[in-house]
């Protein structure tokens, strides 16, 4: 009877293990489809990243955000619509890359990638707005542009 048990025992294990096995192997299967289908959407944004770098080269922006350097303005006492103003003023102009627009009613900030240096970009931002002017800066910096609204 102790037999009968065991080989029922051992069936029972090898059966059991013969199915876990075959879990397993899903497991790997479905886990190499995750990973191709990674390496598909990776080689599409590759090659989405060439194209665009090819309608910018078409567009005339070839090379303006690779030498972009990417400055911060601080704006103390604007509102936000005059904020707008200002970004959108910048994101026309061609030595601008890229504007990003953080709006506090004590201080905004304009993450700006601009193509040039820090006196070039305060002239810009002269044009852009009339509130902006020589006696409204408080620093002009390697790395960004300081300015306090008075009203």
């Amino acid at each position: 009877m102790k037999k009968i048990l065991f080989v029922l025992t051992l069936f029972l294990g090898c059966t059991f293990a013969a199915n876990a096995q075959g879990f397993l192997d899903k497991i790997d299967r479905a886990l190499n489809k995750v990973e191709n289908t990674s390496n598909k959407v990776d080689n599409a944004s590759q090659k989405a990243g060439r194209i665009g770098s090819k309608l910018n080269s078409l567009m005339g922006k070839k090379g303006e955000s690779a030498n972009a350097a990417e400055m911060t303005v601080l704006i103390e006492g604007i509102n936000l619509a005059e904020l707008k103003k200002i970004s959108t003023g910048l994101e026309s102009n061609k030595k601008v890359s890229d504007v990003k627009m953080k709006y506090n009613a004590s201080g905004s900030t304009l993450t700006v990638l601009f193509n040039g240096d820090s006196e070039a970009l305060f002239e810009t931002l002269k044009k852009t707005s009339p509130l902006i002017t020589d006696e409204s800066v408080q620093a002009i910096e390697d790395e960004g542009i300081a300015i306090k609204i008075e009203k």
